[in-house]
């Protein structure tokens, strides 16, 4: 259900949730946050929070959720406190430790990184993920096949090089490509 490259639509969001009902999968964001997080992202940017896209798909979220109801004071409170306590704060790491403290950001304040903001915190020094572009993606693979990082494409690539992998695939269209520009096609059937 959350394929990688998915292409998603507020409609497409709709037709998961409805299909999960079906299932009989939990529908409250915690559950979907960490066992379906590319749903939780595609209803963040296509149907404005997963509360929203619960209820376009024509259900009651209320009766989905759980835990403590949120507001924009509780979500920089929750974020100050687990910043005291020495928590990562990266998006990543909160959805998958911390439920629907993420989507009540989005909710609340607009997005996780302003959330991070309205706290009194640098998102820069807390995000984890990379600014990719092109001229990083190939300096990276050259910089990485150095250390000996295979360059044919399998699950061992795409499981340890996770972020340079998909970065690649979005901006040269495949691994392969982006090897080849690299200037390292040559050695990708060795």
């Amino acid at each position: 259900m959350s394929r990688p490259y998915k292409k998603w639509s507020k409609e497409e969001v709709v037709r998961t949730i409805k299909e999960m009902r079906r299932r009989g999968e939990p529908l409250n964001a915690g559950f979907v946050a960490r066992h379906h997080p590319t749903v939780t992202y595609a209803a963040r940017k296509y149907a404005g929070g997963w509360a929203a896209a619960v209820s376009a798909a024509g259900l009651d979220y209320e009766q989905f959720r759980r835990k403590c109801v949120w507001s924009r004071g509780k979500v920089i409170a929750q974020i100050k406190e687990l910043h005291a306590a020495g928590e990562p704060l990266h998006v990543s790491r909160v959805e998958r430790d911390y439920g629907g403290l993420v989507g009540a950001a989005a909710e609340h304040i607009g997005s996780w990184a302003r959330a991070i903001e309205a706290a009194g915190l640098d998102y820069s020094t807390i995000r984890r993920q990379r600014e990719w572009s092109r001229a990083t993606i190939l300096a990276e693979i050259r910089r990485t096949h150095k250390e000996g990082m295979p360059l044919a494409t399998t699950a061992e690539v795409r499981r340890r090089y996770r972020t340079l992998h998909a970065a690649s695939v979005r901006y040269f269209g495949s691994w392969a490509a982006a090897v080849k520009r690299a200037g390292l096609g040559r050695l990708l059937d060795r």
